[in-house]
């Protein structure tokens, strides 16, 4: 062993043994309670009966959270694939992966100035749209 295995060595039955003297040591550094008094107030000065209730009076509360109307949340349109590029809206066009609102109306922008899509040829055209792109959206639209 080299000087270096040596102190780690050292150091391990030091650890060792410190751990076993810990163990098996008459010494606890964790006291146990051995009983355990209940009083009517606490150490803050409030009884049992104004913790009660306070917590009552604050369960109301919670209670009265709840029964507020919630907003009403804009549900999006079911989407039912493939979906017509020809004809779809910018919302219909959202739904699918990949396509972003600016997105969709760069693909109805294109559509509107040049007519309708006849392939995925036309589809590249639209800025945005590459061959990964236009390959993973073929799945979801068709061309009419």
């Amino acid at each position: 062993m080299n000087g270096a295995e040596k102190k780690v060595f050292i150091l391990a039955i030091f650890l060792l043994g410190l751990g076993a003297l810990v163990r098996y040591s008459p010494w606890d550094p964790v006291p146990h309670i051995e009983s355990f008094e209940y009083a009517e107030n606490d150490s803050n000065g409030i009884g049992v009966q104004e913790m009660k209730a306070f917590a009552s009076s604050d369960s109301e509360k919670g209670a009265a959270r709840d029964k507020k109307p919630k907003g009403k949340r804009a549900k999006k349109p079911v989407v039912h694939f493939p979906i017509s590029i020809n004809k779809a809206s910018a919302e219909e066009l959202c739904a699918i992966k990949g396509v972003g609102p600016k997105l969709a109306e760069k693909i109805i922008e294109y559509r509107n100035a040049h007519g309708a899509f006849s392939g995925a040829k036309d589809l590249k055209k639209v800025s945005g749209i590459g061959k990964k792109k236009a390959e993973a959206l073929l799945g979801f639209i068709v061309f009419d």
